[in-house]
């Protein structure tokens, strides 16, 4: 996707920029769905959008109509357009799929053809989907049923399933699953119904919850989780300013001059960032020079630590090395 990184730029308020997924299927299938993807924009109330985005995609159809109907489509298309000279020019760049990527698609079953609209381009999701392979291990039971996955922000795949019938043996495919399957300190995420979940209290290395999840939810669970350990790592860091030993490592200021000096001078160790702020850091900033830990933080509850950072220190604190 590193050739089509500069239309993370592109922005338009109307939610009109068009991104389609077109992966395994023949352009004759293609141009069908595309027929009724025009179909429903057709109904859409706001007129704007309604008018721009039925123009986008029939130029796009008049454009893959010109192809063989047999043809086999493996790309992804992200439709926008300009005004130049009081005419509307609509561009179209495709980005063909590897090999690889296809193959990405198949195994975490991502449907044959997918059709978005937003003010931006999802370009990061994207990327994210082809090269991130670093997975949540799961279980969600249902009673007497267990599921194993393993899913990440985008994708989810299951690994194992079956019945269980006593406490003790959901408690040992939990155990085999960490085992087998987590890395060191990572913990497994059980979550659902079930009258075996008597044991689940007790045990070391998961994250349980008594509820039913969608993967979304289990992800931002998962990150909530995440954060807890950041805010404990950031009192533990403010804690340590008040050592006159080590007061001087601590650095604060605006992300633009004082954090960002420390940084081109490869002065830090960690960083403690607002959430928000990560954009501002990573485009005034080559990613080379990002090179060392980058810890995001964001309020879970009201008055908690990272409430107090965001007001009190402007969500920024640099650490030097000694």
């Amino acid at each position: 996707m590193e050739r089509l990184i500069h239309l993370r730029e592109y922005k338009n308020e109307n939610e009109t920029l068009v991104t389609l997924l077109a992966n395994h299927i023949t352009n004759k299938v293609f141009l069908e769905k595309l027929e009724q993807t025009h179909d429903s924009c057709r109904k859409i109330g706001n007129s704007i959008k309604k008018h721009a985005l039925c123009n986008a995609i029939f130029s796009f159809f008049k454009k893959i109509s010109e192809r063989d109907e047999n043809e086999m489509v493996h790309s992804l298309y992200f439709l926008y357009y300009n005004e130049q000279e009081g005419k509307t020019i609509h561009i179209c760049e495709e980005y063909s799929l590897s090999n690889q990527e296809k193959e990405v698609l198949r195994e975490y079953q991502f449907r044959d053809y997918i059709y978005r609209t937003d003010s931006s381009f999802p370009i990061d999701e994207w990327n994210d989907i082809f090269t991130n392979f670093d997975f949540l291990q799961t279980i969600h039971v249902n009673q007497q049923q267990w599921k194993h996955q393993k899913m990440n922000q985008y994708k989810q795949k299951e690994l194992n399933s079956g019945k269980i019938s006593n406490e003790s043996q959901l408690v040992e495919i939990v155990e085999r699953v960490g085992r087998e399957h987590c890395k060191r300190n990572e913990k497994v995420y059980v979550y659902g119904q079930s009258n075996y979940f008597g044991k689940m209290r007790e045990m070391k290395n998961i994250c349980f919850r008594m509820e039913h999840f969608t993967r979304e939810e289990v992800w931002k669970w998962k990150q909530n989780e995440q954060m807890k350990e950041y805010l404990q790592l950031l009192q533990d860091r403010l804690h340590e300013m008040q050592d006159e030993k080590k007061v001087d490592l601590f650095v604060f200021g605006r992300i633009k001059i004082e954090i960002k000096e420390h940084i081109e001078n490869y002065q830090l160790k960690e960083l403690f960032i607002e959430e928000r702020k990560l954009p501002i850091l990573k485009s005034i900033l080559p990613t080379d020079v990002l090179n060392f830990t980058i810890i995001p933080i964001r309020s879970l509850e009201t008055g908690d630590i990272g409430e107090r950072f965001i007001r009190e220190y402007n969500g920024l604190m640099g650490i030097k090395y000694f």
